[in-house]
């Protein structure tokens, strides 16, 4: 399992595009660095993100330009999501998540940003929120999820349940 460090990959990522879109145009294309996404692609990703389509946390969607595969955002400061990211080392079976809507969440806090990511699902999914936005992105997000993407157990036996890209 390749294990990588999703807090500082995604605070990266977002300091960077968010820097980006604070200097912009709210409706300019949202310039985001490209992370490592093995299963971005997958039909799961491509499931999701087509269901993502409108407002989120009633924010409006962001064209990302260049396109990334497996991104999507909203809003500016922007909402970030990210489908089929490898599992960060900070998940593990005795993580303490929060479930919203019926979807198993992890919280990496950053500054300036919190990064939730899905547990119980076969890929895994960051969404990294401005400080302060609320939870309407995350609850927008669990409903997708809960109506597109199927439910796994976070652990089998002791371990994390295998998902796509790892």
């Amino acid at each position: 399992m390749a294990a990588v460090s999703l807090l500082g990959v995604a605070v990266a990522a977002l300091v960077v595009g968010a820097k980006v879109a604070s200097r912009t145009d709210p409706n300019a294309p949202l310039a985001l660095p490209g992370v490592e996404a093995p299963a971005a692609q997958s039909a799961t990703c491509t499931t999701l993100l087509s269901a993502l389509h409108g407002t989120v946390g009633d924010q409006p969607p962001r064209t990302i330009d260049p396109p990334v595969p497996g991104a999507a955002a909203w809003g500016n400061p922007p909402i970030v999501l990210r489908c089929g990211i490898p599992t960060p080392a900070e998940l593990n079976c005795s993580s303490a998540l929060q479930v919203v809507d019926g979807v198993a969440w992890l919280q990496l806090s950053g500054t300036g940003q919190t990064t939730y990511l899905v547990a119980d699902r076969p890929v895994r999914i960051a969404l990294t929120v401005p400080d302060g936005s609320g939870t309407a992105a995350i609850q927008d997000v669990s409903r997708v999820l809960t109506g597109t993407t199927p439910q796994q157990s976070v652990c089998t036996d002791g371990a994390l349940t295998p998902v796509e890209g790892d």
